[in-house]
């Protein structure tokens, strides 16, 4: 059998409460039988462990005059008091340093990055306890656009070691891509023309352009992959993973808010300088001229200050609102501003993970409008989507205040009926085709729609019950379109 190793302080720091947390760790190491030594050994008690950061990366993390600083630091500061475990910081002067010393084991542990294939070879990786969106940055001349999807062949700058290098690689192989040091560098090389744009975390871009005053740079599109920030310990300390995870549970949402809130927060700082007005006022009394001179300069100076001070202003204001903008686009389609479908499947998952006893009545609806491509082809893509916002309004005119609408694709629709049988939903697809019948739409087109429509079984998958009701469509379709089809 192989003997595991606890790592614990010292008796005389070791409280109750860490006392039951640790001795729970072993119940559950013991529990799990003896595996190979070189998979959970941890090393002798007393020894703290030994971690690294990314020393140029705030507000998550930071070195600072050799002291860790930032969101990270907060979080390894509550696990080190509500566990008793010592950590000691291990100074690196870039992100690619210290995965180095991750992958030859001399770190043990970071706190706050994020999990990839490459680093599931030598990490193991706590559950997520901080979440931020990625966004692309251009020039301000450029056009906003949207998505990576709309990149073209731009050239994307991106920190060397960071995960979404090893995303583009994988995904987007035919993007141009120029490895930078670190996001500071990859934001300077947008604002000098070396590269197109530069894709990374929201809120270091924010730190970083407030920092480096790059207002030439601005926010020109959402990545829908998210920073998904864990605890990441290297193989032979993966047995610290549990105690890591049980703690973070432990941590209450007011403290995570008050940590988000210390170091994500931006104040303007209006700065005096006494020294010189009092300098200036003992000078005076003699020398006219002077204070004649040094009134023209402080005028000149303080207006310099509130311009500086307007532009950070109006640079946080336009970053919130694109943020808003990115939260909508995320969720909505941009030509209908009905659900899209990223929204549709985050719903669908929820309503599935509804309790199985639950007596909900749910239905779905697939609606396509018939013979659209037709119409494209007659009377031109701007009357096509002209058509598909005046059929969105009509669906939202129809639909229930609890039915949710959303645009699955092309011409296809989507109603999310809940407390609703079938016989319902069908009632409701003759109530939407007679507003269709009686609406006159662009071009003085007139419009008909097909309809599939499936009641969810007792038990049975959401996402079974959409295929069943895709089936109806088809059948409706079939049948000469026009139709109301029940699976």
């Amino acid at each position: 059998m192989t003997w595991l190793t606890i790592l614990l302080p010292a008796p005389r720091k070791f409280s109750l409460r860490c006392r039951f947390t640790t001795l729970g760790l072993l119940f559950f190491l013991l529990v799990t039988g003896p595996t190979r030594a070189d998979e959970t050994m941890l090393p002798v008690a007393e020894q703290p462990v030994q971690y690294c950061i990314d020393p140029d990366w705030m507000p998550y993390e930071a070195i600072q005059n050799g002291v860790h600083v930032g969101i990270s630091a907060d979080y390894l500061q509550l696990i080190s008091q509500k566990t008793g475990i010592q950590f000691q910081l291990v100074p690196t002067t870039s992100w690619q340093e210290s995965l180095q010393l991750l992958q030859n084991g001399k770190c043990q542990l970071s706190p706050m990055l994020n999990r990839s294939a490459t680093r599931d070879e030598y990490l193991s990786f706590s559950d997520v306890y901080f979440r931020s969106p990625n966004v692309l940055v251009s020039r301000r001349e450029q056009p906003f656009l949207q998505s990576i999807e709309n990149i073209g062949n731009r050239s994307v700058a991106v920190p060397r070691g960071y995960r979404l290098a090893e995303y583009l690689n994988r995904y987007y192989p035919q993007t141009p891509m120029v490895l930078v040091d670190n996001e500071q560098a990859g934001l300077e090389a947008v604002a000098d023309g070396e590269a197109d744009l530069f894709i990374g975390s929201l809120y270091s871009i924010n730190s970083q352009i407030q920092k480096q005053s790059l207002y030439q740079l601005k926010v020109a599109g959402w990545i829908g992959l998210e920073d998904e920030l864990r605890f990441g310990v290297v193989k032979p300390y993966q047995a610290l993973i549990p105690l890591i995870n049980q703690t973070l549970l432990g941590i209450d949402e007011q403290q995570k808010i008050d940590i988000y809130r210390k170091w994500t927060q931006i104040d303007v700082i209006r700065v005096t300088n006494y020294q010189l007005l009092w300098q200036l006022g003992v000078f005076s009394l003699a020398i006219i001229l002077l204070l004649s001179v040094w009134n023209y300069r402080s005028r000149y100076y303080n207006q310099r200050l509130q311009e500086q001070n307007q532009r950070l202003e109006q640079s946080q204001h336009e970053l919130e609102q694109a943020v808003s903008e990115l939260e909508f686009l995320s969720n909505h389609d941009p030509l209908t501003r009905l659900y899209n479908r990223n929204h549709f499947d985050r719903t669908m998952q929820r309503v599935q993970r509804r309790s199985p006893q639950s007596q909900e009545t749910l239905s779905l609806v697939v609606i396509d409008i018939d013979y659209f491509k037709d119409i494209n082809d007659k009377y031109g893509h701007s009357t096509g989507d002209a058509i598909l916002r005046e059929l969105a309004d009509i669906l939202l005119a129809e639909v229930r205040e609890h039915d949710q609408v959303t645009r699955w694709g092309g011409e296809e629709f989507v109603i999310l009926c809940q407390h609703t049988t079938a016989e319902e939903a069908k009632a409701l697809c003759q109530r939407i085709t007679e507003a269709i019948n009686q609406h006159t739409f662009a071009s003085n087109i007139r419009l008909s729609c097909s309809f599939g429509v499936a009641e969810q079984t007792p038990q049975e998958d959401l996402l079974h019950c959409f295929e069943r009701a895709d089936k109806a469509l088809y059948k409706a379709k079939k049948a000469g379109r026009n139709q109301i089809c029940l699976a």
